[in-house]
């Protein structure tokens, strides 16, 4: 039986499914290289927070001086301070922040200052003294939780 040439089936040229192989090789190479490196978490929006300078003057010579955190967000959305707890010698107490919530811009250097006003609210009464130490958490609008840790000037 003679077969009809214009039925026959062709396949591509090797040249052909080579190139195809590759590509396809290249993209699957370039997708696993993107998660394992972490070239795809870059492009999330997150806050990044830290604390990098905690100046509180303690509550025995100058009760409701001047004390601020400076609070760089090196993430890439913003978020604002809502509030701040302090710790020393067993004691917790909440500082008002003094102008209420605190935007804190992605990107923005030097940093942002939160300004504290730390003989009102629950630490109107605590006493502290010059050199203690202190810890703190600033807590974040998006729900994160920013620790610190100075000495009372």
């Amino acid at each position: 039986m003679k077969i009809n040439s214009a039925r026959r089936r062709k396949a591509i040229s090797p040249v052909l499914a080579t190139v195809i192989l590759i590509a396809i090789t290249l993209i699957a190479a370039i997708a696993v290289a993107g998660f394992v490196f972490g070239l795809f978490g870059s492009f999330t929006s997150s806050a990044r927070v830290e604390i990098s300078l905690a100046t509180i003057v303690h509550s025995n010579t100058s009760p409701g001086a001047a004390s601020s955190l400076l609070a760089l967000n090196t993430g890439t959305s913003n978020t604002m301070a809502n509030s701040v707890s302090l710790t020393w010698g067993g004691q917790t107490c909440s500082p008002v922040i003094t102008l209420g919530p605190i935007n804190l811009v992605a990107g923005q250097t030097p940093g942002v200052s939160i300004p504290l006003t730390p003989a009102s609210g629950s630490c109107a009464t605590v006493v502290s003294t010059a050199g203690e130490t202190f810890t703190g958490i600033v807590y974040l609008s998006n729900g994160g939780q920013v620790p610190f840790s100075g000495q009372f000037s």
